[in-house]
């Protein structure tokens, strides 16, 4: 019997029409982000508020176009809006198609200025610091800075003692050779590395859970934020979720012991990513604990070996900085902005103490549940967004450590959440560069 062609108002041509346009709106608006990156718009790259050469501008620094803040707000909605239709009709996206846009996006953001934060150029500084000054990175806060070509690129002049791990500044130890420039290139190609591997792992961790591999990386590897903010700003978050998500991988396949070392690898890289080995922990039965108690315990030998060799007795100065930042308020931080809501002009120690007591509260309970037979990737996603909801010190980038969990977790609910994230980070910026107040 002869087949019958599907009529062009099938619904499944209707999902496949509105799945490419997503698409091709997400596409059309990253590289209109991108040219607009190209013209110097200052709130897009700080870096350039001084210098603009063009080994910062990119390759591609002849595709240029006037672009205002109220013209990139607009396209960062744009952005958001193809995401969400891809999501929605995500089972009618072809395989060669979501790779092809996913690694394509990448390139394009990769290609570019580093965009909307200097971070990058404050790795580049830390690793100078140690290599070329001789100070190192986990110095006081009150230690003198020599001059550097590479602050003409910092918005901030010092980041001392360093927030990141041991591991992380050895890697950035070995990119110092390359000179600034170099450095900048180098450590965009990692981001956009780590971030591709991290989907591939994501798809590997969904497929071996029985879960569809292929909607799990589009939720992760079109995430607007994770583009714009994370890849475009050459973040280092990415080497970490690349080690972490391989070692949720590897506890997922009952390699405990590798999985356990690659969580405090991570740890050494960036603390709160590492957060998961918490609950790998609760869920075990006796034998897997001792599986992963002995993994933990070698990779901590090895971690502390590295890093006292590296920096010495300064080798922890990273955890003290962190409980610093801690105590630091970002302006669209959560709790910052409940304040403002209430009243109070901002975070106050009643909130913060509030806040505090809730992702205490969140961390036991899920604790709780994984020992009673609960998900663990769950309740660690759960937790990741707690901390990142909770905490006065949250960046747009930092959603990145929340889509591999929940993009792999069986609860859509969890999948919402950080959604909904996704949107306030969106939002928060969209006011900010529309001229609205925060």
């Amino acid at each position: 019997m002869e087949a019958v062609a599907a009529p062009l108002w099938s619904s499944r041509r209707i999902r496949e029409g509105v799945a490419y346009l997503g698409l091709a709106g997400l596409v059309a608006s990253s590289a209109l982000v991108f040219m607009g990156a190209e013209g110097r718009l200052g709130v897009l790259v700080p870096a350039a508020r001084l210098r603009y050469p063009d080994w910062l501008r990119g390759p591609l620094s002849g595709l240029q176009i006037d672009l205002t803040p109220n013209g990139l707000a607009w396209l960062l909605v744009g952005m958001c809006a193809g995401y969400v239709l891809v999501l929605v009709c995500a089972d009618a996206v072809s395989m060669r198609v979501a790779v092809g846009t996913i690694v394509g996006l990448h390139v394009l953001f990769i290609l570019g200025p580093p965009l909307v934060s200097t971070d990058v150029f404050g790795y580049i500084d830390l690793a100078r610091l140690g290599t070329r000054h001789g100070i190192s990175p986990y110095s006081p806060a009150s230690t003198h800075i020599p001059p550097d070509s590479v602050h003409l690129y910092r918005r901030w002049h010092s980041d001392l003692p360093a927030p990141y791990g041991p591991v992380f500044m050895l890697i950035a130890y070995a990119l110092v050779p390359l000179g600034v420039a170099g450095g900048l290139w180098a450590f965009k190609i990692l981001a956009a590395a780590g971030s591709l591997a991290t989907i591939w792992l994501v798809w590997r961790c969904a497929a071996a859970l029985g879960r569809d591999p292929l909607k799990a990386a589009l939720f992760v590897g079109l995430n607007p934020a994770l583009l714009l903010f994370g890849v475009g700003g050459a973040h280092n978050d990415f080497l970490v979720l690349t080690v972490a998500t391989a070692a949720v991988y590897l506890l997922i396949a009952g390699r405990d012991r590798l999985g356990s070392a690659g969580l405090v690898v991570a740890s050494a890289m960036k603390l709160p990513i590492g957060l998961p080995l918490a609950f790998a922990f609760a869920r075990s039965d006796g034998r897997r604990r001792r599986e992963l108690g002995i993994g933990t315990l070698l990779a901590l030998a090895a971690v502390a070996v590295v890093a006292v060799v590296g920096f010495g007795s300064h080798a922890a100065g990273f955890i003290e900085d962190l409980k610093v930042e801690q105590k630091e308020v970002a302006v669209y931080s959560v709790p910052n902005q409940i304040g403002k809501l209430l009243g109070f002009g901002g975070l106050t120690h009643g909130i913060r103490l509030v806040a505090e007591v809730a992702l205490a509260a969140i961390v036991i309970l899920m604790l709780r549940r994984v020992w009673r037979g609960g998900d663990w990737i769950t309740a660690a996603g759960w937790t990741m967004f707690a901390l990142l909801v909770a905490s006065a010190w949250l960046l747009p980038w930092y959603v990145a450590w929340l889509l591999p969990l929940a993009a792999i977790s069986a609860d859509s609910r969890l999948r919402a959440a950080a959604l909904a994230l996704t949107a306030y980070i969106v939002i928060t910026r969209v006011t900010l560069w529309a001229g609205l107040p925060p």
